[in-house]
């Protein structure tokens, strides 16, 4: 997944709920791993750190811009 900041993504939705849209807007490095620190777009006070690595599941998130 070529994860940029400002890209947005999408949580894709396990029951049928609808998805969120997060947008990343920096990288950070912890203990010599690469995180994402993302808001959703409805709620641009929130911030949530989560690994590349749960980014670049294709069943959880998917790039939309």
């Amino acid at each position: 997944m070529d994860l940029v900041v400002d890209r947005i993504i999408e949580r894709i939705s396990e029951v049928n709920h609808e998805p969120k849209r997060y947008k990343i807007i920096r990288l950070k490095t912890i203990s010599g791993n690469i995180h994402a620190v993302i808001v959703d777009i409805k709620d641009e006070q929130s911030e949530m750190l989560v690994a590349l690595s749960v980014l670049e599941d294709k069943n959880k998130y998917k790039i939309i811009k």
